[in-house]
């Protein structure tokens, strides 16, 4: 007889608290490896290089979707951050209200099944001419997925709960995304006016593949 997995209760406030760390890594890695992508594209990073970039890019995407997606229906109906399967941290955790859109980071959309077909183990889907073939081109959507990340992000931080936004206090998510970046080149508050604008240089530059504001389910 097959078991059952235990279910796990709801966190708690303090770990809530404690995994701001790790929820603003994701966010920052995301913007990190999407401004590394803009860059090895303008200073020609070669082969492997530009593969793992993007692989790492990607990787964070997942998981930010991950992040904001799961946990929504349940919330939505208790209000509270539910029990789950597996210790995984949901957007709905930290929050007062779902003020974000889940629906372009369902496991059907083209986005989530690109990068699922890129990340996973080999399948045949990765062939052109198979029937459930879908991609992610970097050049033309890494742009598009940023900013859906972006507007994301945005809204979640303006659904989050006071206590979990506290300036004065070393463990919010404010904190975590300076703290992150205070070693890098590009800090925090720099990262996203960098990227766009790196992206929108490439964008207009003469016989460029860039795109703006495309994801594999089409314009953001």
């Amino acid at each position: 007889m097959k078991k059952c997995k235990k279910v796990l209760p709801p966190p708690g406030r303090d770990q809530i608290k404690r995994a701001s760390k790790d929820v603003a890594w994701e966010y920052v890695a995301m913007l990190g490896s999407a401004l590394e992508i803009a860059r090895g594209s303008w200073d020609g990073f070669c082969a492997p290089v530009n593969h793992f970039v993007q692989e790492a890019f990607l990787a964070h995407v997942r998981n930010l979707a991950e992040f904001f997606r799961e946990g929504v229906r349940e919330f939505k109906r208790a209000k509270a951050p539910p029990p789950r399967r597996q210790d995984n941290i949901y957007a709905v955790d930290f929050c007062l209200s779902v003020g974000w859109q889940s629906k372009p980071f369902d496991r059907n959309t083209k986005l989530i099944r690109a990068i699922n077909k890129t990340l996973s183990h080999p399948t045949y889907s990765r062939d052109p001419v198979s029937q459930g073939y879908v991609r992610f081109e970097g050049y033309e959507h890494v742009h598009g997925t940023v900013k859906l990340m972006r507007q994301t992000w945005a809204d979640f931080m303006k659904s989050v709960r006071p206590e979990f936004v506290q300036p004065q206090c070393h463990e919010d998510i404010h904190y975590w995304l300076i703290e992150h970046t205070k070693e890098w080149r590009v800090k925090f508050m720099d990262l996203e006016n960098n990227f766009e604008a790196l992206a929108t240089q490439h964008a207009n530059a003469k016989d460029s593949k860039w795109k703006l504001n495309q994801t594999p389910d089409g314009l953001v």
